[in-house]
């Protein structure tokens, strides 16, 4: 997706363009990951009062905390700017948290909403890529 200039795009006179659509997709994502850090960084400060004492959390969830706070605004950051980096830090993100939740649920918590969430999210990406890329071979 880095490199995308203006005279890539989707099928011409077809109305969809699946190039700004995948633009404006992983801009959304880039959204809701700068939020998600932030909502992080909130319970790290203690904005969060449903939390209660953040260090008294036990240490797993602390140290993801810590992770997901960092990793998700460097996530949002290379999203926004169509950098490759950025697709690359939101996969690792999108599959760690997937597998806390999944995986670990009985120290994470099982959270399906999240999971179908970033699972979705990477099916949607791909979809939108394989577009794009499809619609790049035709011209």
């Amino acid at each position: 997706m880095a490199g995308m200039n203006e005279e890539q795009g989707g099928a011409s006179g077809s109305g969809f363009d699946a190039r700004l659509t995948l633009i404006v997709y992983v801009r959304v994502l880039s959204v809701v990951f700068l939020l998600s850090g932030l909502q992080n960084w909130a319970r790290l400060i203690g904005l969060t009062p449903a939390d209660g004492d953040f260090l008294a959390l036990p240490t797993s969830v602390v140290v993801a905390t810590l992770f997901f706070a960092v990793a998700d605004l460097v996530a949002a950051v290379g999203l926004w700017l169509l950098a490759s980096w950025g697709t690359v830090v939101w996969m690792i993100c999108a599959l760690t948290e997937t597998a806390l939740h999944g995986a670990f649920s009985d120290v994470f918590g099982l959270n399906r909403s999240l999971i179908v969430f970033h699972v979705g999210s990477v099916l949607v990406y791909a979809g939108l890529t394989y577009l794009y890329e499809r619609s790049r071979d035709q011209q």
